[in-house]
């Protein structure tokens, strides 16, 4: 990155702060409107109270379960909803701007206990919950605001999960991929609008979850929820964790619109009615501005490192003229690539990097249709049918001193689905309910990758796949309420993957016990099964006589046992405990066929193997999370979590080795605070302090390196070594403006704010047959400018 960019980053912010400051203060009210309805029917209700905290506004729901409330001081409030007989809820501290009022969609559950003194002690809830209210341990809901919030978040939800107890960032900073537990980043399952979709990032790596920018657009996300382990029977296809995610509805009644410049992008977003009361419209389109920062001088990413993105995503949203059927199409889409160009001047080639051309692109898209009917007042059924595709395409070149190009390495990864889930749900009673599901995916794939090694002729075919299989999962549970503070939740999940016929049948346990108004204990188990990188399976090996196999092809899915167990503590008015205590035991983990290779395919953060494996691998997790937050209010938030963990696995020699993400522990605190300036106007500050264990690595063989002119691992030592704790400080700072006809923000996110370089790995250089431990980080600074009309 160059200087410049760093040092006038701070400038540039506090010149538009002086130019788009307001003159003029004037009274400012908003609106807040919405539906409520029940949390395990879906049916709407009627005549509950909604209220504004702290203010005489409110109002009572119609029959359609809708509500508005007008006349609402800007800034933030919390809403309130009361109805006889079910949990009182309480929303997030939400912002009211002065150009734009909100729109929610509440869900409130029924209580078990129908008598009237019940009902008012009932157990205080808290605003995190997960919207999923199966899932009993590990997992908490997160609204579009906190990917914001988040010190140097910038939108994304993979980096603001990095601020959540057993959460912690992958081995490039750089890169949005999130390790679980010490779990994999390629265990991440990601879901929208309750159907699986391809990993939803730009600058996505074949066999992983991650990239370098998220492509959902904040402008869209509904509250959603991450799970981090044992989850309820409805997920599958999964070993670490889940994004559940959500679009919101657009605005029925009226037009709002939204702008916003950054050194990211060029975000323009827009929602309305399409028939006023009745259905909506929400756009939202990017176009990175990173290739002409670039040309520029300001390289953000690295040297000689060009990238470009861009994204499109929509929601429209029809209610049904009976109140009882509800549809909604949807669709996001991003297109991204990177070129690592060679440098110039060839007399200042030193490594291969100097005289290497990549390309690498990532292309993803997913766009479906759901409906929503409401059987009766006790059941209701959703389906919903998608088209999606992820397509990564690498190539790699190498030039000679008179820049002449030789292809050295070719990937293409194809991976085309159509896809559908049905869910029906049965309340039986207020202490019973049925939930059942399928997922089916038809599946059209075509995988390849081609090398040629540098100095050589020799063409080497390692993947060639190309086809058509599908996967098909079904899930069922069952939730029951023994008694007001006892709840069992019981299911079971089934895999099918064609390809090989391989199966997994999956159980899933969880209870929960309120001990008392303030405190909870939780436990979950549950079996989880994960397909492998598709491209795992199309290895191709060729042997002395020339004969191509893919041995791979039968290899089953690779599982991990979880079990929780879970204390919850509701401190005062707005703090949270949480303590958790875990262990995973992980099976048919592939694994290469030698007693003297120690390769085991869950040390991998992307990519696919090579040769032969063998699924006889295990692994094992368990550690210790412990969360304190305070939720947002009186104008700040906090959240400060510690884990400690170890994360070991075993080959076929039957040792035991440090996995490759055993960092041993990780820790985070996340805070901001926001100031009211000249009346209606904040000015918000965050910060975000990360300290984790080291990176391990793999001490080299000398010998071999300098033979083969490449770093070659002691396998007997497999990730037995660990780089220095990894320290990262980013910060936040912004300031809303409200006008008259518009509200603005502009702000300022800096990841890495002193500029530390934490140790990554021990590399090696051919050139100067010297090893050195490679770092990352720089100051990354990302000033935005958002303005709403």
């Amino acid at each position: 990155m160059s200087s410049h960019c760093t040092s006038s980053a701070p400038s540039i912010f506090i010149f538009a702060l002086f130019i788009l400051s307001p003159f003029l203060l004037f009274a400012q009210t908003q609106t807040i409107r919405g539906t409520v309805i029940d949390a395990h029917t879906l049916r709407p209700i009627e005549a509950v109270a909604v209220q504004v905290e702290g203010t005489a506004r409110g109002a009572l729901t119609d029959s359609a379960g809708a509500f508005k409330i007008e006349g609402i001081p800007v800034g933030r409030v919390r809403v309130k909803c009361t109805y006889l007989g079910y949990t009182p809820y309480f929303s997030d501290y939400i912002f009211l701007n002065s150009a734009r009022g909100q729109v929610l969609e509440i869900q409130m559950a029924e209580d078990v206990d129908e008598s009237l003194d019940e009902v008012l002690i009932t157990a205080q809830e808290h605003p995190k919950k997960a919207l999923n209210d199966l899932a009993v341990v590990s997992a908490r809901s997160f609204s579009a605001e906190e990917t914001k919030l988040y010190a140097a978040s910038v939108n994304d939800p993979g980096r603001m999960a990095t601020s959540f107890a057993g959460v912690q960032v992958g081995t490039n900073e750089d890169e949005n991929d999130i390790l679980i537990r010490g779990n994999s980043s390629f265990g991440v399952l990601w879901r929208l609008e309750g159907i699986d979709i391809p990993n939803p990032n730009h600058f996505a790596r074949p066999g992983t979850s991650g990239g370098g920018i998220t492509v959902f657009s904040a402008q869209l996300l509904a509250t959603s929820d991450f799970m981090a382990g044992a989850m309820p029977a409805e997920y599958g296809n999964a070993i670490s964790g889940a994004f559940d995610m959500h679009f919101r509805k657009g605005n029925m009644d009226e037009q709002d619109h939204r702008i916003k410049l950054s050194l990211l992008g060029l975000d323009f977003s827009t929602e309305g009615p399409i028939k006023k009361g009745r259905s909506s419209y929400l756009l939202n389109y990017r176009f990175s501005t990173l290739t002409l920062l670039n040309k520029m001088g300001f390289e953000l990413v690295g040297e000689n490192i060009e990238n470009n993105f861009q994204d499109f995503s929509f929601n429209l949203a029809f209610n049904g003229k009976n109140q009882r059927s509800f549809w909604t199409v949807f669709g996001i889409s991003g297109l991204s690539a990177e070129l690592y160009l060679p440098r110039e001047d060839t007399a200042q080639w030193e490594s291969p990097s100097h005289w290497t051309d990549r390309v690498e692109r990532a292309d993803m898209a997913a766009a479906g249709v759901t409906f929503r009917y409401l059987i009766d007042d006790k059941s209701y059924i959703k389906a919903v049918v998608a088209g999606m595709g992820g397509f990564i395409d690498r190539t790699r070149d190498t030039l000679t001193t008179l820049k002449v190009p030789s292809r050295i390495n070719t990937e293409e990864y194809f991976d085309r689905r159509i896809s559908a889930s049905l869910t029906y749900q049965r309340k039986f009673s207020l202490r019973t309910r049925l939930k059942i599901g399928t997922h089916a995916s038809q599946i059209f794939y075509r995988f390849s990758r081609n090398r040629t090694p540098l100095g050589t002729q020799q063409f080497s075919v390692l993947v060639d796949g190309e086809g058509s299989t599908q996967l098909l999962q079904g899930y069922a549970q069952l939730s029951h309420k023994a008694s007001q503070r006892l709840t069992l939740n019981v299911g079971v999940h089934a895999i099918l993957f064609a390809l090989n016929n391989t199966t997994s049948l999956e159980p899933r346990l969880s209870l929960q016990y309120k001990v008392n108004r303030r405190h909870t204990v939780a436990a979950a188990y549950g079996l989880h099964g994960q397909v492998l990188p598709m491209g795992t399976y199309f290895a191709v090996l060729t042997d002395d006589q020339g004969v191509a196999s893919q041995p791979n092809m039968n290899l089953p899915l690779v599982k991990s046992h979880h079990a929780v167990l879970s204390y919850n503590a509701i401190l005062g008015q707005q703090f949270r405990l949480r303590t958790e205590v875990y262990y995973q035991w992980l099976f048919n983990v592939p694994i290469r066929p030698d007693i003297n290779e120690t390769y085991w395919m869950l040390n991998n953060q992307s990519g696919f193997a090579e040769w032969a494996l063998v699924s006889e691998g295990t692994g094992e997790n368990y550690g210790l999370d412990v969360a304190v937050e305070k939720f947002f209010s009186k104008g700040y938030y906090l959240l400060l979590t510690g884990s400690t963990y170890s994360s070991t696995y075993k080959a076929l020699d039957g040792v035991r080795y440090n996995s490759r993400f055993n960092t041993r522990f990780s820790s985070s605190l996340t805070t901001g605070r926001e100031f009211a300036i000249k009346g209606k106007n904040v000015l918000q500050g965050g910060l975000r302090a990360m300290l984790n264990g080291g990176f391990r690595y793999t001490p080299a063989d000398p010998a071999r390196s300098a033979m083969e002119g490449r770093f070659v691992p002691i396998p007997t030592f497999s990730y037995r070594d660990q780089v220095e704790p990894y320290f990262r400080l980013d910060g936040r700072i912004a300031y809303r403006i409200n006008g008259k006809k518009s509200a603005s923000i502009i702000s300022l996110d800096i990841q890495n704010v002193l500029n530390r370089k934490n140790t990554t790995r021990l590399d090696y250089n051919p050139a100067t047959n010297e090893f050195f431990l490679r770092t990352q980080g720089e100051i990354l600074p990302v000033l935005g400018y958002q303005v709403d009309f």
